[in-house]
């Protein structure tokens, strides 16, 4: 679902994710996304925001403030999207396809979410005195062109031809192996508490199996996964 995501509308996702984890939430609602959007900070939506004189630190503070915490929980691999988070998603697409852009960014998903009026932003954004045809006008002033500054894409990490490469991959993992790889790579970074995949996890899924033309090339060099777990391990120590 969030392959066409821009790398901060991903960001914003797994610091979504970490809130919920926070919380205790086996699940992710738009509450979660709007404190992961604060949190990522620089990009178009919060920047909407502030020219429209939000406060989001009092914005964070009252979605905060209307989110029980949980049970403690175990671990969760992946928190299920509630009904409403989904419905978000499906509006920033359409959000994204009315704008002529290939990707959806923090803008589309500020823009679904003050249009989900049911949802705890769309209320508390409502009361700061955001409505969605306010908020489009700012954005797409904000968007005046492709290269706009500060334009999602314009930040990936990736470049201008995140997109490219995402199609291209996309046709590309085909392969069963390589995504039991990437199940293992998450698994990795679950049980080591991160709150999002990193390379070192994807390295480390490889080293798991002692099979794998990773493991046998890296053996040789002392570089096993217990190895790494250990580096890991002191890595987040310091």
């Amino acid at each position: 679902m969030h392959e066409r995501f821009s790398d901060r509308a991903r960001h914003a996702m797994a610091l979504a994710n970490r809130e919920a984890a926070d919380l205790n939430h086996d699940y992710l609602a738009p509450a979660h996304l709007m404190l992961g959007l604060i949190g990522e900070g620089e990009c178009v939506a919060t920047e909407a925001l502030r020219v429209l004189n939000v406060d989001l630190v009092k914005v964070r503070d009252e979605v905060h403030a209307q989110m029980e915490k949980g049970e403690e929980t175990t671990g969760i691999a992946r928190r299920a999207h509630t009904e409403a988070l989904k419905e978000v998603i499906s509006l920033a697409i359409q959000e994204a396809r009315k704008f002529n852009h290939r990707y959806v960014g923090t803008e589309h998903l500020i823009l679904a979410m003050v249009a989900h009026n049911d949802s705890i932003p769309a209320k508390v954004l409502s009361n700061h005195g955001v409505n969605v045809d306010r908020l489009r006008e700012k954005t797409l002033a904000l968007l005046q062109s492709s290269v706009n500054s500060t334009h999602d894409l314009a930040h990936s990490r990736h470049g201008d031809f995140e997109w490219i490469h995402q199609q291209e991959l996309s046709k590309a993992f085909r392969s069963s192996a390589f995504w039991h790889t990437l199940i293992m790579a998450v698994d990795s970074a679950n049980r080591l508490g991160a709150g999002e995949v990193e390379p070192l996890h994807l390295l480390l899924a490889l080293l798991r199996n002692p099979e794998s033309e990773v493991s046998l090339l890296l053996k040789d060099k002392g570089v096993t996964a217990d190895w790494l777990r250990e580096q890991i391990a002191n890595k987040a120590a310091r």
